[in-house]
């Protein structure tokens, strides 16, 4: 009778815990990271009122008859299911999805306590630490490599939030940018003569990638034309606007000269007089000498391609009426018109005096004509890849084609000089603030400079403004010449975080027809005291508009003149047969991209952590660095850890060696930024259990007061 009631106060024992592990439960239901606990029972040793038999002869077994002697707890259980996550706004806050523990400690790291609760926050020191004030335990970053290494022995999570990074120097710029190779661009500036705008000397500009002022390629250089001699056969012979001359057999030429009152008209025939331009000249000076009956002019060609018909007479002469017959189009007289000032003039030349044709060409290309006396004479110049110096009619560059003009109007060229060739000083120059040919007349004399003539309209009309009366002591200009540029700036740093600007001029310098090769050219400068070495390069892209070619030293000496050393920064303009830095489509010049690895000091704004537990610092000055990394413990059995309040736990015997490494390694979870893990004690389940205990707790009364009741019975048998 007794056994019965000490196995109903095991019962209301056991029942009463199992009450109170779930009362524990729903006491933590808001706890951060609380893992519920669960109750297990075991019965006790049972009283054995007789042993069990097997069987013998005819008599059966017999189980044996054992009597429990209540029940008693096992072991309370802690269940380690993932708990819901909550969103929070505070950077700090941290959960654990998957496996793993936050790893804390109160003594700096001589012992360590692990958690599941991740509402942490930084002390006024810096460290990171839980409710509890155990500091968070990882590795901290290296303060100048900003590296941070997660074999070393994990310590103190510690930001001191008055934190500060150096400044860094700028060491590399990288520039992405078009330049603009088509025929119309919009960035421009004033082509160069031998100085710029600021009168420092600078390459003069080629002037096959020179443009007019309204952004239109002139396009000069596409062919090279060939002054026309005394041996180029009527089969090849050009005029300056590259249209070939026709002559049929039997073509005529004839012109009308008056000379001493006499006018009389002399005629040539083709092929039977002349087949060449140098047989021209001289069968219309025999024709000439035989229609007026006494050698009155002589003919010669220039070295520039022009017919040249010089007065030999004592008097004047006049030419007139010049015509051709079977000259398809008429392009040979076009040529030799100007012999007498034009179609339907006459052109009177004084004794001694000269006047010429317009130039002749044996192979077509780019050519200027200019008379520098009223129309009499002209010299013609011609775009060449390469000149050779001044005096030789070709150009090639603004500056060639400026002395050229110069040498003539000085020294003279085909007609007479405008000064004595004792005069030294330049009567061309170039406006390096307007890219304009500036003539200005220094002598005592007016003059005029007749029409410009050139195959090429644009350059045409450029040059076309020169013409005119030029008074004494006056000047007239051409129109500007231009050239393709593309400005760009970026900020860099020097060694103490002053910011300084670096610009960039890119200018579009030369094309190669042969290679079909274009050059540009790139200029360095930094604003005044700072001055730049190394400042400037070249670049050239191929047809396609790629990076073919780059100068070196690809980098620039800056010495800012403050205080700080000079400061070496290389340029990557982009790799070599590549697009993926400058190129060279048709399309506006601009910038895509450009960036430097230069910052000023910068003082720790806030922080941030990631999935990996990396906290982050962002500065004033804009950057960001790891500053430390939040390290995780794993254990074999995490039900063995021992629960030693404040959401803590410590390792045992039972739980094993704690494994501590990164987030996301080994079997360990990832951190939640910004979010904590609520308790996992499910409601519902805590309820039902407490009514099951509540009835099991009740039920075991029972069998206390039934068994009293039965006691109670027996006593009342000795009445």
């Amino acid at each position: 009778m007794l056994r019965s009631l000490w196995s109903g106060v095991s019962g209301l024992k056991s029942e009463q815990q199992g009450m109170d592990v779930v009362g524990n439960n729903v006491a933590n239901v808001n706890t951060i990271g609380f893992k519920k606990g669960r109750i297990n029972f075991v019965d006790v040793l049972s009283q054995t009122m007789s042993a069990a038999t097997g069987p013998e002869g005819n008599i059966g077994g017999k189980n044996a008859a054992q009597i429990g002697l209540g029940t008693t707890v096992a072991v309370v259980d802690n269940i380690f299911s993932q708990g819901s996550l909550q969103a929070t706004s505070k950077i700090t806050d941290l959960a654990i999805q998957g496996d793993g523990f936050f790893v804390v400690s109160d003594d700096g790291g001589k012992t360590y306590r692990y958690t599941r609760a991740g509402d942490f926050s930084f002390d006024a020191d810096g460290n990171l630490v839980n409710p509890e004030g155990f500091i968070v335990q990882g590795w901290l970053a290296n303060e100048e490599t900003h590296k941070i290494n997660t074999a070393a022995s994990i310590e103190n999570i510690v930001v001191p939030q008055d934190k500060t990074v150096p400044a860094g120097i700028t060491k590399n710029i990288s520039i992405k940018a078009n330049l603009n190779g088509g025929d119309t661009i919009e960035e421009m500036a004033p082509a160069h003569g031998t100085v710029d705008e600021n009168n420092n000397t600078v390459e003069p500009d080629d002037m096959s990638v020179l443009f007019d002022v309204n952004g239109e390629a002139i396009n000069l250089g596409k062919t090279i034309a060939t002054f026309a001699n005394n041996s180029t056969s009527f089969s090849s012979l050009y005029d300056i606007n590259g249209n070939q001359i026709q002559l049929s057999s039997g073509a005529t030429i004839s012109l009308d000269i008056t000379y001493g009152g006499t006018t009389a008209t002399a005629t040539v025939s083709y092929p039977s007089d002349f087949n060449t331009l140098g047989s021209l000249a001289s069968a219309l000076g025999n024709a000439v000498s035989a229609a007026i009956g006494t050698r009155v002019a002589s003919f010669t060609i220039t070295p520039d391609g022009e017919i040249q018909m010089k007065n030999l007479a004592s008097s004047d002469i006049t030419v007139a009426n010049i015509a051709t017959t079977n000259d398809l189009n008429s392009y040979l007289k076009h040529g030799l018109i100007n012999l007498e000032g034009g179609e339907g003039r006459s052109a009177t030349i004084e004794a001694g005096k000269t006047r010429t044709t317009l130039p002749f060409l044996s192979a077509k290309g780019d050519v200027l004509a200019m008379s520098f006396d009223g129309g009499a004479n002209y010299d013609a110049y011609r775009y060449v890849q390469s000149d050779t110096g001044t005096a030789n009619n070709d150009f090639h560059t603004i500056e060639d084609l400026r002395a050229e003009i110069n040498n003539d109007i000085v020294n003279g060229g085909n007609g007479e000089a405008w000064a004595t060739s004792s005069t030294s000083s330049d009567w061309v120059t170039i406006d390096p603030t307007s890219g304009e040919i500036v003539i200005k007349n220094n002598s005592t004399d007016d003059h005029v400079i007749g029409a410009v003539y050139s195959n090429n309209l644009k350059f045409a009309t450029i040059m076309g403004t020169l013409s005119g009366l030029v008074g004494n002591g006056s000047e007239v200009t051409s129109q500007p010449f231009e050239a393709a540029v593309h400005v760009t700036s970026i900020d860099v740093y020097d060694s103490l975080g002053n910011k300084h600007t670096v610009t960039f001029t890119f200018r579009k310098k030369s094309f190669d027809p042969i290679t079909n090769y274009t050059t540009w050219s790139w200029q360095a400068s930094v604003p005044e005291p700072g001055e730049v070495s190394n400042d400037n390069g070249e670049i050239q892209f191929d047809q396609t508009g790629k990076l073919v070619y780059l100068s070196s030293p690809l980098a620039i000496t800056v010495d800012w003149r403050n205080g700080t050393a000079s400061q070496v920064i290389n340029l990557d303009f982009g790799d070599i047969d590549s697009f993926d830095g400058l190129t060279q489509f048709s399309l506006p010049s601009q910038t895509t991209a450009q960036t430097q690895d230069g910052y000023p000091g910068g003082s720790l704004q806030r922080i941030m952590i990631n999935q990996d537990g990396v906290v982050v610092g962002i500065f004033s000055n804009g950057k960001s660095y790891p500053l430390a990394q939040i390290a995780m413990a794993k254990f074999a059995n995490n039900e063995g850890l021992m629960k030693e309040g404040g959401s803590m736990y410590s390792e045992t015997a039972n739980s094993g060696a704690p494994l501590i490494g990164t987030a996301g390694t080994g079997g360990r979870g990832t951190f939640a930024p910004s979010h904590l893990e609520m308790s996992n004690v499910d409601l519902a389940e805590e309820f039902t259990n407490m009514i099951i205990y509540e009835r099991a707790f009740q039920a075991n009364s029972r069998s206390i007061t039934t068994s009293d009741q039965m006691i109670q019975e027996l006593l009342n048998l000795k009445r």
